[in-house]
C-alpha cells in the first residue's frame, strides 16, 4: 500500500508533461499554417521589397516665359553620382573616384531609402565623360541626369516668379500624401509658389535587383520623370528688366499693365534678390544673412508695403465728392496758402497759396486747402465708402501669395488702435492722403487703373495662359470684370481732366511735351521717419488708355521729381520700343 502514492505522482507528471508537448506542437502547427496560408502575401511582398530596390527620379517642372516668348525660368539638366553598394568598401569606390575626376569629393554621402548613396551632388560634363569612360573600374557608380531650375533674368523678376528650394518638414507634412519626398524641391513664393500644382511634373522611377546582401544584381526598368505644364505670364520680360534698372540704388516699385484687360505688364520691385544663388543652395549662415538683410531683400513692396500715398489719393476724394454732389465744377475755393480749422492752421504745400481754383485746377496743382474743405464734406465714412467702391479694402486676388491689404482708417478704428477719438484734424489729414491712411503700390495702381477705365474693374492676373508637354493650350486667361462703377459722366470727365491738366500745367509738366497725351497725378507722401515718399500715377493715351502707369520711390522727395522722371523713361521706352504692338 505504501508504494502506490509514488507511482500515482510519476503517472500524473507523465500526463502534465504529454499535454504540454500536445500544446506545443499544436501552437506550432497553427503558427505554421498562420504563416504560410494567412501571411503569405506580405512575406511575399516583403521578399519582394528586399530584393528589389525602387529609387525615385525627380520631376522637371515646367518653363514660365513672358508674353512673347522669353524664357524666364526653366529646368537645365543637372549631374549628380550615386553609388550602389557593391563588394567595395565605401572608401575604395571614393578614392577611385576622386582619382577619376582628379579632385576630392567635399559632400557627404547621403543613403537614400532605396539603399543607393549619393556622393556628388554636381559633376561637370567633362567629369561625366571620364566617369563613363572608367567605368570598368567603378562598379556600381550611376550619374544621374537631374533637373535644376534656372533664372535667366536672375533678380530682375524674382519678386514676380519667386524661387524654389527643399521642402521643408512642415511642407513635407502637409503635401506628403500628394506624393512629395525628402529629396524634393518646391515652390517657395511667387509664380514658383502660387502655381505649383501646374508646374510640377510627374516622377519617374529606377527598379534595380539587388541580392540578399544588398548588392545590386541588375537593373529592372527605368521610368524616366516628364514635366506636365508651362506658364505663359503677361509680363513684358525687356519693359520690366528696363523698370529693375531704372530702379538701381533705389527703393521703390514699378506697376505697368493694360487697364482694359487687367494684364500686369511690369511689377518691378527693388532691392531684388537672386533666385539661382538660391537653388543652388546656401549655408546656415549664408541664408541666415539673406533673411536678416537690412534691405528685406525678400519684401515684394508692390504688395507688402504700406505708406501714405500723399496728394496722388486726391482723385478718390474728388470723385466721391463730384458724385455725391458736395461740389460740382464750377464751384471755386479760395487757397491762401493755409486752412484755419478751430484752433489750429493746416497749410497747403504751396505756402503763398493758389487763389481761387475749381476742381479741375486743384487737382491739377494739387492744392490742399481745395481738399481740405472736400474732405470735412465727404468725412471718414464717405471716404472709406469711395475706396470700397473701388474694391481698394479687400485683396485684389492677382495671382502672387503674400498681399498685403491697405488701411482706410476711421473713428472706430482708431477707438480700437489708439483708444482715442477721431478729431476733425485726423479727416482733414485724411483728405490729402496723409495721417493713418496707408495703401500698397498695387492698391494705389488698381485705383488708377478704374479712373482710366471709367469705373469698370477687372481682374488684376499675371498669368496668361497654361501650355501642356505636349504644346496643347490648356487654359487662356481672357479678361474679366470684377465690378462696373456707373457714374455720371461728368464726373468721370472732371476728374480725368484734372489729371490731364496735372501734365499739360500743373505738378506733372515734366510728361507734357511727350508725343502722347497722358493724364496723371503727383504724390508727395510725408513720413516721420525721413525723406518724403515720391508717388505717380497716370494713363496714356489719355482719352483711350492703353498703359497704367504706378511708380513708387520710397524716401524718393517731391512726386514731381524723381517718380514723374522715371514715369517719362518707361513711357518714353514704351512708345519706342511697344508703341501699338501690345
Amino acid at each position: 500500500m505504501w508504494n502506490e502514492q509514488p507511482k500515482i505522482r510519476i503517472e500524473k507528471r507523465i500526463e502534465i508533461l504529454l499535454w504540454i508537448f500536445l500544446a506545443a506542437f499544436a501552437f506550432l502547427v497553427i503558427r505554421l499554417w498562420y504563416l504560410s496560408i494567412l501571411e503569405t502575401a506580405l512575406y511575399q511582398q516583403k521578399s519582394e521589397m528586399n530584393r528589389i530596390r525602387i529609387t525615385s527620379l525627380p520631376a522637371p517642372r515646367g518653363n514660365i516665359y513672358d508674353r512673347y516668348g522669353k524664357i524666364l525660368a526653366q529646368d537645365m539638366p543637372h549631374y549628380a553620382v550615386s553609388y550602389l553598394p557593391e563588394n567595395l568598401e565605401m572608401s575604395d569606390i571614393v578614392s577611385r573616384l576622386e582619382r577619376v575626376i582628379g579632385r576630392s569629393i567635399d559632400n557627404l554621402p547621403r543613403e537614400r531609402p532605396s539603399g543607393e548613396i549619393l556622393l556628388i551632388d554636381s559633376i561637370t560634363f567633362e567629369e561625366v565623360i571620364r566617369i563613363e569612360e572608367a567605368k570598368q573600374d567603378l562598379p556600381g557608380i550611376m550619374v544621374e541626369v537631374r533637373p535644376s531650375r534656372v533664372y535667366p533674368g536672375d533678380d530682375t523678376l524674382s519678386h514676380i516668379i519667386g524661387y524654389i528650394g527643399s521642402i521643408g518638414k512642415e511642407e513635407l507634412r502637409e503635401k506628403g500624401h500628394l506624393g512629395y519626398g525628402a529629396e524634393d524641391l518646391i515652390g517657395k513664393s511667387g509664380i514658383e509658389l502660387y502655381y505649383e500644382e501646374v508646374l510640377r511634373g510627374e516622377k519617374g522611377y529606377r527598379r534595380i535587383e539587388v541580392d540578399a546582401l544588398g548588392k545590386i544584381v541588375r537593373m529592372l526598368d527605368v521610368q524616366p520623370p516628364r514635366f506636365n505644364n508651362s506658364l505663359v505670364l503677361t509680363v513684358d520680360y525687356e519693359f520690366q528688366k528696363f523698370g529693375h534698372e531704372l530702379l538701381q540704388g533705389k527703393r521703390g516699385v514699378i506697376v505697368a499693365g493694360k487697364p482694359q484687360t487687367g494684364e500686369i505688364l511690369v511689377m518691378a520691385t527693388y532691392p531684388a534678390f537672386s533666385p539661382n544663388r538660391l537653388v543652388q543652395g546656401l549655408t546656415h549662415e549664408e541664408w541666415t544673412r539673406l533673411i536678416e538683410d537690412p534691405r528685406q531683400l525678400f519684401h515684394n513692396q508692390s504688395l507688402q508695403s504700406l505708406h501714405p500715398p500723399g496728394s496722388i489719393f486726391k482723385p478718390l476724394l474728388a470723385l466721391g465728392a463730384l458724385e455725391e454732389n458736395l461740389v460740382d465744377g464750377n464751384q471755386r475755393i479760395f487757397c491762401p496758402g493755409y486752412f484755419d480749422y478751430n484752433e489750429f492752421r493746416y497749410h497747403c504745400w504751396r505756402r503763398s497759396g493758389h487763389g481761387a481754383l475749381n476742381l479741375v485746377e486743384a487737382i491739377a496743382v494739387s492744392c490742399n486747402i481745395f481738399f481740405f474743405h472736400l474732405g470735412l464734406k465727404i468725412g471718414p465714412v464717405g471716404i472709406n465708402r469711395w475706396a470700397a467702391n473701388f474694391l481698394l479694402n479687400s485683396g485684389s486676388g492677382i495671382d502672387l501669395p503674400g498681399e498685403k491689404i491697405s488701411l482706410f482708417p476711421d473713428a472706430r478704428w482708431k477707438r480700437q488702435r489708439f483708444a482715442e477719438r477721431w478729431f476733425p484734424g485726423d479727416t482733414l489729414n485724411y483728405s490729402i492722403g496723409q495721417g493713418y491712411l496707408l495703401m500698397t503700390p498695387f492698391s494705389m495702381y488698381r485705383l488708377i487703373a478704374g479712373i482710366a477705365t471709367r469705373g469698370t474693374l477687372y481682374q488684376p492676373h499675371l498669368l496668361k495662359q497654361i501650355i501642356t508637354n505636349d504644346g496643347t493650350l490648356e487654359r487662356v486667361n481672357t479678361p474679366k470684370v470684377v465690378k462696373k462703377l456707373t457714374l455720371k459722366d461728368s464726373t468721370w470727365h472732371l476728374v480725368q481732366e484734372g489729371m490731364r491738366q496735372a501734365v499739360r500745367n500743373g505738378t506733372a509738366q515734366m510728361l507734357g511735351d511727350l508725343p502722347v497725351a497722358i493724364a496723371g497725378k503727383t504724390g508727395t507722401a510725408q513720413n516721420p521717419h525721413g525723406e518724403d515718399h515720391s508717388w505717380f500715377g497716370g494713363f496714356f493715351p489719355a482719352d483711350n488708355p492703353e498703359i497704367v502707369l504706378l511708380v513708387f520711390i520710397e524716401h524718393g522727395g517731391d512726386g514731381s521729381g524723381i517718380a514723374t522722371r522715371i514715369t517719362r523713361s518707361m513711357i518714353e521706352w514704351y512708345l519706342t520700343h511697344r508703341g501699338g504692338r501690345l
